[in-house]
């Protein structure tokens, strides 16, 4: 089993030695998330949360954090969950971040996107947040043709360019694994992902969700290709955090990666110390990855 650690909401020094303790102790790759607006106070907030979140989280900018990430380990892997990408009103600037990242890196870069929920967001982008799912759709669609050979082109509804290069291209595709939940969402990750980068779930949710995404995925005639499969799982409701056992019943369901936090989600405290931090990191190792 590949396991992923979540390690945003931490003083970016901390996250680099996170990420250290992470290729330490054998876990896959970490992840960042992003948000580059947080309202000090608005009636949105996440709706797949079981509370709402604390506004002053710390966001990092995900590729200037990532960079730092990869080069201070060796065979960590580092990936956006979730970049928000249909709020950004560029593609050009991602598709030479991400491809910067996978090339210098040799190719240990994985963009983990989705459509976002925080309309506040949109409307300082001056972006309809109800288009946002098409939108994504053809984001995906150009950052794909940016990172080819080139000279690229495209004519959308979103985006309209003449053909053009965005050099650095990566050396190999860059993985898109789609965050989603609603069914509708689950059936386009299948359609268009390179993977499936789900929040954390309850086991006897997996089987469903993972057939929605088996269902897009044989609708666009994708069923051979590859596909990774990576979620995290819920704790339990007396609060215990899941046990070897339960990952390794996820994986017979068809996961083929976890990811593990955010902390401060997993152990119910919103602002843990670093040393707490490390101590769940190095407990989950010893408990469950080894």
């Amino acid at each position: 089993m590949k396991f992923w650690l979540h390690i945003h909401n931490t003083r970016p020094e901390d996250m680099l030695e996170l990420a250290c303790l992470a290729e330490q102790v054998g876990f896959e790759g970490v992840l960042g998330d992003d948000h580059w607006f947080m309202p000090a106070g608005s009636e949105d907030h996440d709706p797949n949360e079981r509370a709402v979140m604390p506004r002053d989280y710390v966001f990092p900018d995900v590729f200037a954090m990532g960079g730092a990430i990869l080069a201070r380990t060796t065979t960590l892997r580092f990936g956006t969950c979730i970049l928000v990408i249909a709020n950004r009103t560029n593609p050009f600037l991602i598709a030479k971040a991400s491809s910067t990242l996978a090339r210098l890196s040799g190719g240990r870069f994985v963009l983990g996107a989705g459509i976002g929920w925080m309309k506040d967001e949109y409307d300082i982008a001056g972006i309809d947040f109800a288009r946002r799912a098409p939108r994504t759709e053809e984001m995906i669609a150009v950052l794909r043709k940016l990172w080819g050979p080139g000279p690229a082109e495209h004519h959308g509804e979103f985006f309209d360019f003449p053909a053009t290069y965005a050099m650095p291209t990566p050396a190999s595709p860059i993985p898109v694994y789609l965050g989603s939940i609603a069914p509708a969402a689950l059936r386009r990750t299948g359609r268009i992902g390179d993977g499936w980068m789900g929040m954390t779930s309850a086991l006897e949710d997996l089987p469903a969700q993972i057939a929605l995404v088996n269902q897009g995925r044989a609708e666009a005639g994708r069923m051979d290709q590859p596909f990774e499969f990576m979620c995290g799982l819920k704790p339990h409701a007396d609060g215990s955090l899941p046990s070897r056992e339960d990952y390794e019943r996820s994986a017979e369901m068809g996961i083929t990666q976890h990811h593990f936090g955010p902390i401060e989600h997993m152990i119910g405290n919103p602002y843990p110390s670093f040393a707490e931090k490390k101590r769940v990191v190095e407990d989950f190792a010893n408990c469950v990855m080894r």
